[in-house]
């Protein structure tokens, strides 16, 4: 009996301890973790410390963004030095510009705002963790040029505007300016409203950004009282303005109206959204609609009031036939090209039908046919009666515009019938695309959904859908579009089969190599180049920026996913890129996609997750 007693103890406790104790897989595991941890920070020290020797500030600046952005998880006091290093450069970097511009018999090639664009990305960076210390560095790198443009969009301007086809490079820099602002206002509504609420209205004295509504909608978590507080100020700061004078407030205005006529889902409840009163509504729809009932002919107001009718018809019915006489006068006076603009508005309106779209096309212009040809194949893409999808496209006079229809209809039929989980059908329909590039695209995406299932079945089907798409590429690519179709099926490999697309991927880094030098070479003989400066590559934040541009940006997709399949293997390629300035961003962008989580989703972080708002790094 005691001997049962004590088996009965140890019985117990060893399932206790099996409990409590980790397991030597998960020692491993979480030992594992760390190593590769400790290679990602050696990956960042290098970046940092090869950023040195960079001539070029403004990409100083960017590698110290992003590698402060990286650091922050790790060692917040390195971070928010090198977001101040980040900041120094800045500086540095427009008084450099700035001198340039004096000097250069050119001055048009400094139109493009290089120093905006990049100040503006790398201060999101810090916003993104300290948005009071991304406040503070917006005002400290503030430019000469960004200050007096801030000045003068305060003040009234003097006549009516001409909206986009009137475009004021100062208005745009003060734009953007307070768009920042108020972007970094909303990060901090998150953890203190009243802040929050005094930073926008500091804002709000000089001007009314697009922003308004994601931070109304982060206070309404907080507080329902302030929000609505808040939003009476907004309304009233439209209502008292002057908005012929004000062409950017009144895209403002007109969003707003957008929202607040829209019907609340229970998406948008569950967030908390902010919902505008129907006072307050009124209001909007009622400035708005004495603003475009005042004498004008100008083309701005011509195009903005199209745009607005449907909402102010919504919003005001009793003032439909005003609405409507009133767009009749403006028509009149549209020259004849704008009024293709409005056939295409007509167009693109998700509301327009195929046979619609169909109709209208013959009335274009060439250049606008093309356009529309466009809109009409994603339209009929959509049609989900095979018979009628079919007739549509048959009515199509252009035979390019009809292969272009029918490829798109067919590839959205492969992702119907993948949704539905019959994959065998949508591996079969992938023959039926008559480009290889598209079949390669499908091949990959079919192969990666196998995948997910995991079961060994699955496993080997996708490992046969990857063997097709890679028997249609050529493993030693001749051209652009062949290494594009190469590189496609590297990315579904480094998921699938990793040994491979590493295999795949390593003659690759010689080409690009070679393109970027042959690229840098080029560009000493072309003043304008927008990809090199004084012989350095112009690196940048998002890489999704240059997909159409250099090689090395547009495959950094592919190599974010190599480095999450095997990190050590991939910073041995890393090594590989020649050129100081593309090694040193590649070990970023290969750091920053193995710390990436998963099923992180950074674009919440700044409210994109509707079509209300946006904003773009």
């Amino acid at each position: 009996m005691k001997i049962i007693r004590l088996f009965v103890v140890l019985l117990i406790v060893s399932i206790t301890f099996a409990q409590t104790s980790p397991t030597e897989s998960q020692s491993d595991k979480e030992k594992k973790q760390k190593e590769l941890e400790k290679q990602v920070l050696q990956m960042l020290d290098q970046a940092v410390g090869d950023a040195t020797t960079l001539k070029l500030p403004r990409n100083r600046a960017i590698v110290f963004g992003i590698a402060g952005d990286l650091f922050w998880k790790f060692d917040e006091k390195r971070s928010r030095q090198l977001f101040r290093d980040m900041a120094n450069d800045l500086i540095v970097s427009d008084l450099e510009a700035e001198k340039e511009k004096k000097e250069s018999n050119d001055p048009d090639r400094f139109y493009g705002g290089d120093f905006e664009n990049a100040r503006s990305i790398v201060l999101v960076l810090v916003a993104k963790h300290d948005a009071d210390l991304a406040l503070e560095l917006l005002v400290q790198t503030r430019s000469a040029k960004i200050t007096e443009a801030l000045a003068k969009a305060a003040q009234p301007k003097q006549k009516e505007e001409s909206g986009m086809f009137n475009f004021d490079q100062t208005s745009y820099l003060a734009r953007e300016e307070l768009r920042l602002e108020q972007q970094f206002a909303v990060l901090a509504a998150e953890q203190n409203p009243d802040k929050a609420i005094k930073l926008l209205r500091d804002s709000l004295a000089k001007g009314v950004s697009g922003i308004v509504f994601e931070l109304l909608s982060k206070i309404n978590k907080k507080d329902a009282d302030k929000a609505k507080t808040l939003a009476d100020e907004i309304v009233k700061k439209i209502v008292d303005t002057d908005l012929t004078k004000k062409p950017e407030e009144m895209e403002v205005a007109m969003m707003l109206l957008r929202i607040a006529a829209k019907p609340e889902t229970a998406a948008s409840a569950k967030q908390k959204r902010y919902k505008f009163s129907d006072a307050q509504t009124k209001e909007i729809a009622g400035k708005l609609f004495t603003t475009f009932m005042l004498p004008s002919t100008s083309l701005g107001t011509s195009l903005m009031f199209s745009r607005v009718q449907p909402m102010l018809e919504k919003t005001l019915p009793e003032k439909a036939a005003l609405l409507k006489q009133r767009k009749a006068e403006l028509s009149k006076n549209l020259p004849p090209e704008m009024k293709q603009w409005e056939q295409m508005s007509k167009i693109w309106s998700p509301n327009s039908t195929a046979e619609e779209l169909l109709a209208e096309i013959p009335k274009l212009d060439e250049n606008m046919r093309e356009r529309a040809y466009d809109a009409l194949g994603q339209k009929i893409a959509k049609v989900e009666d095979e018979a009628k999808a079919k007739k549509l496209i048959e009515q199509i006079p252009d035979e390019k515009a009809r292969e272009r229809a029918t490829e798109k209809y067919e590839s959205a039929k492969i992702d119907r019938t993948a949704n539905t989980g019959n994959l065998e059908a949508a591996k079969k329909l992938i023959g039926n695309l008559g480009q290889k590039k598209n079949q390669i695209k499908k091949l990959v995406a079919l192969a990666l959904e196998f995948k997910k299932k995991k079961t060994e079945k699955d496993l080997e089907t996708a490992a046969n859908l990857m063997k097709d798409a890679k028997g249609l590429v050529n493993e030693f690519p001749e051209d652009e579009d062949e290494l594009n179709d190469l590189m496609e099926v590297v990315k579904g490999y480094a998921i699938i089969n990793p040994n491979e697309a590493f295999r795949l991927f390593d003659p690759i880094v010689d080409q690009i190599n070679d393109y970027v030098q042959a690229s840098a070479i080029l560009s000493k003989y072309n003043k304008r180049s927008e990809t090199f400066k004084k012989g350095e590559l112009l690196l940048s934040v998002n890489q999704s920026y240059w997909n159409d541009g250099l090689l090395i940006f547009r495959y950094i997709g592919q190599m974010q996913l190599l480095g999450k399949a095997d990190l050590s293997r991939m910073t041995t390629l890393s090594d590989k890129f020649q050129r100081n300035d593309s090694r040193t961003i590649v070990k970023l962008f290969v750091a920053q996609g193995f710390l990436k989580e998963d099923k992180e989703d950074e674009d919440k972080q700044f409210g994109q997750d509707g079509d209300d708002f946006d904003f773009e790094f």
